[in-house]
């Protein structure tokens, strides 16, 4: 008998699938593709940003400290729950093709992505290339969910609106390590939970620091910026 977490995970991964979702969701999904050229927005963003901005990216890696560093290691450990991967029945790996030699991996984008069926295939052949095996540690809770929402919140706490233009893309990841077989529907719900929960923690101790701090150590920026999270 399935379970809904089951459930969705087939849709999701087996059913609602697309040759344009598996090239994108596996760019998506892959946080080595990615991972230089947010770090390159986070630089710019502390060299040309102003207070608030610095402010909220320090919150944003406590945040990411405090949902992924302690709540999703522990929680992995606790749990220790298999991957769909490991042993779900006509599990989809779904990851981005190579790049050519000397590229970034970003240019993975243009090859065929790799699919790969570490069980065995349930229904017609995915086109593509076939990986080779599928992804090694615990399922629960999802890492990249958890770190995406920790992000979102912050920037929503923070910037109001304009930070909730980044929840879209921290709901999109976690929906991509679904369809690519990483992780159950119910990792990336529990990634996100802690990634709010991180998120809130994080901002209220930032402000909290900030408001007894400032005065002290810097009055006139404090006076600039009585609250990290109104605007000045």
């Amino acid at each position: 008998m399935f379970s809904l977490d089951q459930y969705f995970e087939i849709l999701i991964n087996r059913v609602w699938t697309a040759p344009w979702a598996d090239r994108m969701l596996a760019f998506v999904s892959d946080f080595g593709a990615w991972k230089i050229w947010l770090l390159l927005l986070v630089v710019l963003a502390v060299v040309f940003g102003n207070f608030r901005l610095r402010a909220a990216i320090l919150a944003a890696g406590l945040a990411i400290g405090l949902s992924d560093g302690i709540g999703v290691n522990l929680l992995k450990h606790a749990v220790a729950r298999p991957r769909p991967s490991q042993v779900e029945p006509g599990v989809r790996m779904v990851a981005l093709g190579p790049a050519p030699c000397g590229f970034p991996k970003i240019a993975g984008l243009l090859a065929e992505p790799m699919v790969s069926f570490p069980h065995g295939t349930e229904g017609p052949e995915v086109s593509g290339q076939l990986a080779a095996e599928g992804i090694s540690g615990k399922s629960f809770p999802s890492g990249h969910a958890a770190n995406n929402m920790a992000m979102a919140t912050v920037l929503i706490l923070f910037f109001g609106w304009r930070g909730a233009l980044y929840l879209p893309f921290a709901l999109l990841i976690g929906y991509a390590r679904i369809y690519t077989g990483a992780h159950w529907p119910l990792d990336v719900l529990g990634g996100f939970l802690l990634g709010l929960i991180g998120g809130i923690l994080a901002v209220n101790v930032v402000e909290i620091l900030w408001r007894h701090l400032g005065p002290r150590l810097v009055p006139a920026l404090s006076l600039r910026y009585p609250s990290l999270l109104r605007s000045s």
